[in-house]
């Protein structure tokens, strides 16, 4: 933590360029802070089509149940200064959840703790936010814990507890319709864990350099990134990240938006993604392990996609395709395919994966309930089965096999304080030699939300 530490020193050191006289005390800015809060519910289930050992998942279906929520407090400023905090939970009321509805279980393991040593079902409570926060004309300096989104990490808030990480993040809007955002991180909790661990302990870190840090000091990671809107309608962003003696990569994107007739708007983006091996691949060792064509991770992902949005209804099209020289390392939940061709459980950025996307969102105020949208999807993803993924797949271990998805998303919310979801998916794995075991399967999630 002493980078973080001397963050919060140069937080300090930043006073004397505020000018302005804040009207109130340290005192008051306690007193003058604001809460928030949320309770929780969720309900996940895994239907698989073939729960046997010989042929199948090897386990009965998974099921589980939680309920927890989160409160966050954030003082008001003194002299550009503030502080901020937030407590996740997540418990097992009455075990409603047994351990046995874990055995075939796979994305309702983040409704639980997941540390090593804990058992399905297990509820947890985490300080998973505590920072402190500058702010200066039109640009905020964070230190501390806290919730990022960047094209690499984002909270993935879609199970009990978010990510959070640990770092300096930076947001300077001065120049006009231009946003600079600089964030330096060195640990993450995951959705399941009660801790920081540093960054080579998440769950989507490939397994051998998770492996390697067991035993050596992991590495901390720098991203920095520029959105403009300076030309009408258009919307360019550049990225850049640096994860020292693992990997490099490079984004850039563009986004642009015309009216067609009087009601409708049409969007055009694209996103180009380019990796760089920083001796990543000396520890994956990818062409011996994975059937690339040499150790190294050098490859890239190009995606393109067109939006139509017509009073109520958006109409999504979307195709990426991954080049042959390898994986994208995304291992903090940032998918690079976001927006584009990526759905629930999907990772499409595995070498020689080709990606296609239909997506239908309807808002239905003024049809059926005010509050209530729709979102119905169909992937198909086309992967090279002679290559082995860096990592687990999501439902298939490392299979990489073809997928065709269904996504029914249902979203109802009648007031600020309440919201209701419910998610359906439909997925066929096609089988392959080197995992000839069926792993097609339905996944229902139901959840239930009340702010306050």
């Amino acid at each position: 933590m002493k980078k973080t530490s001397r963050a919060i020193v140069l937080l300090l050191s930043l006073a004397s360029l505020s000018n302005a006289a804040d009207p109130i005390t340290i005192v008051e800015a306690f007193k003058a802070g604001k809460w928030d809060g949320r309770i929780r519910f969720q309900y996940f289930f895994t239907d698989w089509d073939d729960n046997s050992v010989a042929s199948g998942k090897g386990a009965d279906d998974g099921k589980g149940t939680a309920i927890g929520g989160s409160i966050n407090y954030k003082t008001a400023s003194f002299k550009g200064f503030s502080m901020g905090a937030g407590i996740y939970t997540t418990q097992n009321f009455f075990n409603i959840t047994d351990p046995e509805d874990g055995a075939g279980a796979t994305t309702s393991k983040d409704l639980f703790l997941r540390d090593i040593g804990a058992q399905y079902g297990d509820g947890f409570t985490v300080l998973a936010q505590s920072y402190m926060q500058y702010d200066v004309s039109k640009s905020k300096i964070k230190a501390g814990r806290f919730l990022v989104t960047n094209p690499w990490i984002t909270p993935n808030d879609t199970k009990m507890i978010p990510i959070a990480a640990s770092g300096i993040d930076i947001t300077i809007s001065e120049i006009p319709n231009t946003v600079i955002q600089l964030d330096y991180l060195n640990k993450i909790k995951e959705r399941g864990g009660s801790f920081f661990g540093n960054l080579t302990t998440a769950g989507d870190v490939p397994t051998k350099i998770a492996t390697y840090y067991t035993t050596h000091n992991a590495p901390d990671v720098m991203m920095l990134g520029v959105k403009n809107k300076s030309i009408d309608n258009l919307e360019l962003q550049a990225w850049g990240m640096y994860w020292n003696d693992i990997v490099a990569q490079g984004l850039v994107e563009a986004n642009y938006a015309f009216e067609v007739g009087d009601e409708a708007i049409v969007s055009l983006g694209a996103r180009y993604i380019k990796q760089f091996d920083k001796g990543a691949g000396d520890m994956i060792l990818p062409q011996t392990n994975n059937n690339d064509s040499d150790n190294s991770i050098n490859t890239s992902t190009i995606m393109g996609r067109v939006v139509v949005n017509y009073e109520n209804a958006k109409l999504l099209l979307a195709a990426s395709k991954t080049d042959d020289g390898g994986d994208l390392i995304a291992p903090w939940r940032g998918f690079p395919t976001d927006g584009y061709t990526r759905s629930m459980t999907q990772t499409d950025w595995n070498a020689g994966t080709k990606a296609y996307k239909i997506g239908f969102d309807y808002d239905w105020d003024n049809i059926l309930l005010e509050g209530i949208t729709t979102s119905l999807s169909y992937a198909h993803y086309n992967r090279d089965e002679s290559k082995k993924p860096y990592q687990k797949m999501t439902d298939r271990d490392y299979q990489n096999g073809n997928t065709d998805q269904y996504n029914l998303d249902v979203i109802y919310k009648p007031s600020k304080s309440y919201e209701f979801k419910a998610r359906f998916m439909d997925q066929k794995n096609d089988e392959t030699t080197a995992y000839p075991k069926n792993s097609s399967n339905r996944e229902m999630r139901l959840e239930a939300n009340y702010y306050f």
